[in-house]
């Protein structure tokens, strides 16, 4: 089955009246050789530099990427693993709190099932979980989840790759690191679809949504 969502900057030196110069994209550093900004991982992602270098004055400069950077690589990635779980809302409303989460070292990605054949109204509703932690504490979060009356000992535990692509997964897996979890919950609902398409049927309403 398958899951488907139903004026430029300046900078001028003190006492100087020297006309102010634009403000490049490549970082200069007279102790070392520095990388083009877009190179850090604190670079927010989008449309900048422009064509011609040009980047909003709140973007972060030089010294705060190369701090953010440096925090970053003084953290270390907890090695996790995870489960893929349905529960139903009186099971998700207490697994999502957030002192219960603390107390049993557990992360979760969030997403609600669409009204169906497999998800109903009020406490019947169906929430689709991937479930992420440390492989230590394995049988803790099948006491957390079965005191929640969720029985998930059955389900298939693999382990997370640590260069995966998701960055949800690379914040998971930090915030592991440092002793800390989340809940991040998806904003859509999902319809569950059968079928031998290994994209899944077309929803009707589909082409209103392109």
């Amino acid at each position: 089955f398958w899951l488907k969502p139903s004026t430029a900057p300046s900078s001028r030196r003190a006492g100087s009246n020297a006309p102010p110069q634009p403000l490049h994209l490549e970082a200069m550093s007279r102790s070392r050789v520095s990388k083009p900004l877009t190179e850090y991982a604190g670079w927010p992602k989008g449309i900048y530099p422009m064509s011609d270098g040009w980047v909003p004055p709140a973007y972060p400069g030089e010294e705060e990427l190369v701090a953010f950077e440096d925090k970053m690589n003084s953290f270390k990635k907890a090695t996790l693993v995870k489960r893929h779980v349905c529960v139903k809302d009186p099971s998700f409303v207490q697994l999502t709190a957030s002192d219960f989460m603390e107390k049993g070292e557990y992360s979760l990605m969030s997403f609600a099932i669409a009204e169906g054949p497999y998800s109903g109204e009020g406490e019947d509703k169906s929430w689709y979980l991937i479930v992420y932690y440390e492989p230590s504490k394995k049988a803790k979060v099948e006491r957390a989840f079965k005191t929640a009356g969720a029985e998930i000992s059955d389900y298939e535990q693999v382990p997370v790759d640590p260069e995966s692509a998701m960055d949800e997964e690379q914040s998971i897996m930090f915030l592991h690191g440092t002793g800390s979890c989340a809940c991040i919950m998806n904003s859509h609902e999902y319809e569950v679809f059968e079928g031998d398409d290994p994209w899944g049927p077309k929803h009707p309403d589909g082409p209103l949504w392109e």
